[in-house]
């Protein structure tokens, strides 16, 4: 028994000692852990020693007494500004020394909401921030509109200098929700003074600002849902200030108008290619939206303007040229060399034919600007092979299809298809030439890789535009000998030389398609087929003869036998750039 106790306490002291150095191990395993993983560890000890409280469904009564002290704390503030407006009233102070002091007074409790951020309070910096929001807004609404202290420029001074302050801090102190409290207080109250004193240029300017602020805090700061609202209702003024140019009531003349609208693409554009080119970041949703706003409101209100005024027109076609060949040189000198992000190319180039559209619409008169869009189309697909490249190809049928609009080709030609009992139009030396352009541009392009679908529609639409203007010249040549002219034409004669016509289009659209290059002709075959059989339903059964329907029908019939076959000998050949 004696030899039995002896080993059990000794047991015991072994058992003491491996204890004891179990906890020596722990304790160094602890000082050697990273700060990171013992803060997490720790936190977990905590967790698990901390008594387990019942569930409240999220509410935090300490959160709602804090928000409720300061919601009271709000109130006092208020108090205060309400007590500067009493004594303004009464006529104890003047009202510039009310007014100064009613901004000083917001100023003060700005000072203590940075004060409160920095301190990490970001509820009460909140709330300082909306009482500064609530009481220097009206307070300057009732300077400009009830004391006559600021005109409509100071007005919009004043309201920048708040809200840049404003902004400064929200970026600073990490407030968004100030941001928007801010921003939207001081659009409504922006678009507030715009609608009383009738001056929409200050309030106009101011917005856009605000709007190029928003869109760089959204950079810097990552707020990006607060640039959309901002940026549409600068959008939608600016578009006012271009519509009411020159009207009597807001007492400004085109010329401020034109100032907003190039301030706007100036500041938008420049702030989308400080950070695209500059920067090297790939292009988002709200820079195309805002291009296209942009370019839709200051390029084209900045039109309007000056076909309105007859002001400025001729400096704007020349600004919007150079803008568009400058974004083609930064497209592929820069971006598809060297920066090759493809969002970003495409971006550049789509903004560059737009500019080139907008600014030789308004430098040239007509034919001049049809010609020289039809020249940029030939000077594009001649370059589209060489460079290989589908986005030439893609512009040159854009320029194409606009001189065809422009000159009056495509819509003359599908009234000579399709409208009228006698055909007026005659063919022009400048419609001419843009018809052989357009066929020139078709065949150039042809032979750049498409890859996919989407790649395959400029062509169709130059190959259909094609097809129309070859067509309606054709019977505009011939309707005179053919039907006549006058009370002494011949409505069937004339139905039936349209059917002939369109008959050959889909003969020939058909056998053009037979070529793997154009193989997007052989497409329009069928679609042309079926209306030319409407048209002979609506218009050949109506005016036509038995002498001119036997020809119609005749031709007709034959298209439908051999339309089908030759579209079956086509061979089935990839799409143009694929293996085969």
């Amino acid at each position: 028994m004696g030899d039995t106790s002896l080993l059990e306490a000794r047991l015991a002291d072994l058992a003491d000692v491996v204890a004891r150095l179990e906890g020596r191990i722990t304790v160094l395993e602890r000082a050697a852990q990273p700060p990171a993983r013992r803060s997490a560890a720790q936190a977990a000890l905590d967790r698990s020693a901390a008594p387990v409280r019942p569930a409240t469904g999220g509410f935090d009564a300490g959160q709602a007494t804090r928000a409720m002290s300061l919601g009271g704390r709000t109130l006092l503030v208020l108090a205060g500004a309400f007590v500067l407006r009493a004594v303004t009233d009464s006529g104890k102070i003047p009202a510039w020394m009310g007014v100064g002091l009613g901004f000083l007074y917001a100023g003060a409790w700005m000072i203590m909401a940075d004060r409160a951020g920095k301190a990490g309070q970001l509820l009460s910096a909140g709330f300082h921030a909306v009482s500064v929001v609530i009481i220097g807004f009206p307070l300057l609404i009732e300077a400009t509109n009830r004391f006559h202290l600021f005109s409509p420029g100071g007005a919009a001074l004043v309201l920048a200098a708040l809200t840049a302050a404003a902004l400064l801090l929200a970026t600073r102190r990490g407030l968004p929700s100030l941001a928007w409290v801010v921003s939207l207080g001081g659009t409504a109250t922006a678009v507030w003074l715009m609608t009383t004193s009738r001056m929409l240029v200050p309030g106009s300017l101011y917005l856009v600002a605000l709007g190029t602020a928003a869109v760089w805090i959204g950079y810097v700061r990552d707020w990006t849902i607060l640039r959309w609202p901002i940026a549409m209702v600068a959008d939608v003024m600016v578009l006012v200030v271009a519509i009411k140019a020159g009207d009597r009531l807001t007492n400004e003349g085109p010329a401020a108008a034109l100032l907003v609208q190039s301030v706007m693409v100036a500041v938008f554009l420049g702030s989308f290619a400080t950070r695209t080119l500059y920067m090297g970041r790939k292009v988002v949703p709200f820079e195309m939206f805002q291009t296209a706003a942009v370019i839709g409101v200051g390029i084209g209100g900045a039109v309007w303007v000056a076909v309105r005024s007859g002001m400025g027109q001729a400096g704007f076609g020349i600004v919007s040229v150079v803008f568009g060949i400058a974004a083609y040189a930064v497209a592929f000198a820069f971006v598809e060399r060297r920066q090759k992000i493809r969002e970003n190319f495409y971006f550049y180039t789509s903004v560059a034919i737009v500019f080139v559209l907008a600014g030789t619409a308004l430098l040239l008169p007509e034919p001049a600007r049809s010609l020289c869009w039809a020249a940029l189309a030939v000077l594009l697909a001649f370059l589209s092979p060489r460079k290989k490249s589908r986005t030439l190809a893609a512009h040159a049928a854009v320029y194409g299809v606009a001189a065809a609009v422009g000159s009056g080709l495509l819509g003359q030609s599908i009234g000579s298809l399709f409208f009228g009992t006698a055909v007026a139009w005659r063919t022009s030396v400048a419609t001419t030439l843009v018809l052989l352009a357009v066929a020139a541009s078709a065949w150039l392009t042809s032979r750049v890789p498409r890859t996919n679908v989407v790649e395959q529609f400029p062509p169709v639409a130059v190959d259909l535009v094609l097809a129309i203007g070859i067509a309606g010249t054709v019977v505009a040549w011939l309707a005179p000998v053919v039907a006549g002219t006058g009370p002494a034409g011949n409505p069937g004669a004339l139905a039936t030389l349209r059917t002939v016509a369109l008959v050959g289009m889909a003969v020939a659209a058909a056998w053009v398609g037979r070529r793997p290059f154009h193989a997007e002709a052989g497409w329009l075959a069928y679609p042309i087929l079926g209306f030319t059989g409407l048209k002979m339903l609506l218009e050949d059964l109506k005016h036509g003869r038995p002498a001119t329907l036997i020809l119609a029908f005749a031709c007709y019939g034959l298209a439908l036998i051999l339309v089908p076959r030759i579209r079956a000998r086509t061979p089935p050949t990839a799409v143009p750039g694929e293996p085969g």
